[in-house]
């Protein structure tokens, strides 16, 4: 968009106003040291993320803010991949001017103009009052107007031009202030520039991927693992999942939860590794002494050991899973004890008290939770009564056991 509300036809990206600005949220509260690699560390991450879809991106570090420059043919798909990268609270596409009073209103003009050409073609034309807004935040302090005197100004320039596009455009209605739910919606931002912009997108908040090491996350195809997955990236944890692998079906669906998952951190790897007949041989020996309850005990501390491993080669930092307390037998705070006895390495569960709507929510949100129940795959290995309160002196008594018997 122009100043005259017209598609700009320069495709550069250096030349063109194709720019969205982006704001972060608790990278601000960290220290002056803190802040300034985790802008850098965001700034790196939004040029490989779009860079994973061959978009050519241009990233400028401001004060308090990013400004990204795209070509208008990535626009769409560059908002779309904004969403999903964890430290940006919220993004604007914007139009880039001096900090010039006549620039500023002649791109709030453009801007304007061109919401409401979209309102009128929305509503089919207009005979009601339309309502708008205009909002102003001083990054910076040099401009010779505060915040509320230049949205002031802004705001009649914008009704003194109304007044003009009425007859040019046979409008029959009328403008007014609505600075709670406006229908069209100015937003000023002044840095060293001046930023004009009409909407702003939420992002997934949380702190830059890269900033608190890695974490080697047991990934299923189910709803869970996901969601915590997703929740360790959004607090700035580089993912490496580990599948073991049940099923040819279960596998598949892993996989696309996987290149989900990827544009949420674009580092992350997937490790594959044959589970089946590991959990067969457990199955059989419990049931051959009688212990078929503790299949679904020995079934995850195995998991975790194999996870350990994967952790220690690696060089990851702890482990994470989809555990949430009382969901299944193996998830009560007892059986959690147990299973969790004898791994060095940290355990987190970050969806441990969450409610299992808020956690099909965020699957949702997310983009998994269609994956995740397009087709229920059962564990072969369940047992008809699992134990739900086990005790480490009878898990060591049963590992002796086995042990015996396998000599």
């Amino acid at each position: 968009m122009d100043v005259e509300g017209n598609e700009i036809k320069n495709n550069s990206i250096k030349d063109s106003n194709n720019k969205i600005i982006i704001r972060y949220g608790e990278i601000g509260t960290k220290s002056r040291h803190t802040r300034k690699r985790f802008e850098q560390i965001l700034k790196n991450n939004i040029e490989m993320t779009l860079k994973k879809y061959d978009i050519e991106s241009e990233v400028e570090i401001l004060h308090t803010r990013l400004l990204l420059t795209v070509d208008k043919y990535n626009m769409d798909k560059s908002l779309e991949l904004l969403r999903k990268i964890p430290g940006i609270v919220s993004f604007s596409p914007c139009l880039e001017c001096d900090l010039n009073i006549k620039d500023i209103e002649n791109f709030s003009i453009g801007a304007f103009k061109g919401e409401l050409t979209q309102y009128i073609n929305a509503n089919i034309g207009v005979n009601k009052t339309v309502t708008f807004a205009v909002k102003t935040q001083r990054i910076k302090k040099q401009f010779n107007m505060n915040s509320m005197e230049l949205s002031r100004h802004i705001g009649a320039v914008i009704i003194n031009e109304f007044d003009k596009l009425k007859s040019k455009m046979k409008l029959n209605a009328d403008l007014k202030v609505n600075l709670k739910n406006p229908d069209i919606h100015i937003g000023i931002e002044l840095i060293d520039n001046a930023y004009i912009f009409t909407k702003r997108i939420e992002g997934v908040g949380g702190i830059p991927v890269g900033t608190q090491g890695k974490v080697l996350v047991l990934l299923s195809d189910g709803i869970d693992s996901p969601v915590a997955s997703y929740l360790m990236i959004k607090r700035g944890c580089n993912a490496v999942f580990l599948h073991l692998k049940m099923s040819e079906e279960g596998f598949k669906k892993t996989e696309k939860i996987f290149n989900v998952l990827n544009d949420y951190d674009y580092t992350s790897k997937l490790i594959v590794k044959d589970y089946k007949e590991e959990l067969q041989n457990i199955k059989s020996n419990l049931e051959d002494i009688g212990k078929e309850k503790y299949i679904c005990i020995f079934c995850k501390k195995t998991m975790l050991k194999i996870a350990e491993k994967y952790a220690e080669e690696l060089k990851c930092e702890a482990i994470v899973n989809g555990d949430n307390l009382g969901q299944v037998a193996s998830q009560t705070l007892k059986n959690i004890s147990v299973i969790s006895n004898g791994i060095t390495y940290p355990i987190l569960r970050p969806l441990i008290g969450m409610d299992k709507n808020e956690i099909i929510n965020i699957a949702k949100e997310i983009g998994t939770y269609g994956i995740s129940t397009s087709k229920e795959i059962k564990c072969f290995a369940v047992p008809k009564y699992p134990i739900t309160n086990a005790d480490i002196e009878e898990i060591e008594r049963i590992e002796e056991m086995l042990s015996s018997k396998n000599k």
